[in-house]
């Protein structure tokens, strides 16, 4: 990490940038797997989702884009039980960012486990971003580089980037789940106004949308002016109209809503 005076907040500011400006959703959580291997930086960044009572799992996307053809599932498979990062958050429920260093004594490094992450794709150092989830399952980035640990200052950046994740991932389910014919790009809705329209069409209130996206009911308000103000509508029916008409919301949300 840079050592500059609010190094860590500029690279905050430009993370959060790049996902409110960001028009493809569905895009959202490869870009940002190449921009935290940029800004720690680290060799890899690896976002998981893992059935823990199952013991099964999947890399959903990763950087560089090798990873790809990398055999994480299978390492997943063979290792997550024994893997002292994802061992602790199963225990704990914790949602704190860790280094490997931080939670692990000298067996992980002469095990099996060590030896075939390394042997597969290098990993080496390790920190992991949680995010939040239902019990029994872990979603995690899992960020890694070789030889040197992770300083307090790539902490500091893990702390502040793991809430904007969660954020990430609140608003890709709404994005993605609710998903109308039309174009938003047309009439200049972002994604996360499409995020707030969907939800309205549901008859959530501000504060219910905020708690759902992560985000604070003022700020709620705030996108549900600018929808309005887009749509040339004054209130929330009318709104809701408006984006049934334009196909920017499935007509099943609009029926609920009536």
């Amino acid at each position: 990490m840079s050592d500059r005076p609010g190094g860590v907040a500029k690279k905050i500011h430009d993370l959060a940038l790049e996902i409110i400006t960001e028009k493809q959703p569905v895009r959202v959580w490869p870009l940002l797997m190449h921009r935290l291997t940029t800004d720690l930086p680290c060799d890899l960044a690896v976002l998981v989702d893992l059935n823990w009572n199952a013991g099964t799992g999947h890399a959903l996307t990763g950087a560089p884009d090798w990873l790809h053809e990398a055999p994480l599932d299978a390492l997943i498979h063979a290792h997550m039980r024994s893997h002292p990062l994802l061992r602790h958050y199963a225990d704990t429920r914790d949602l704190t960012p860790l280094s490997m260093d931080e939670v692990t004594d000298d067996g992980w490094w002469k095990g099996e486990g060590y030896r075939a992450g390394k042997e597969a794709i290098g990993i080496d150092r390790q920190l992991a971003l949680p995010l939040s989830t239902r019990p029994g399952r872990i979603r995690s980035v899992i960020m890694s580089r070789s030889g040197v640990g992770f300083s307090d200052r790539d902490l500091e950046y893990a702390v502040l980037a793991r809430s904007l994740l969660d954020t990430v991932e609140a608003h890709e389910t709404v994005v993605i789940a609710y998903t109308g014919p039309g174009d938003p790009t047309e009439h200049k809705i972002t994604p996360r106004e499409l995020a707030v329209l969907t939800l309205l069409c549901e008859g959530l209130t501000a504060r219910a949308i905020g708690t759902r996206l992560a985000i604070t009911q003022a700020t709620v308000s705030k996108h549900t002016e600018n929808i309005y103000r887009k749509l040339g509508v004054r209130d929330r029916i009318s709104a809701l109209r408006k984006a049934h008409s334009l196909g920017l919301v499935p007509p099943r949300l609009f029926a609920e809503s009536e």
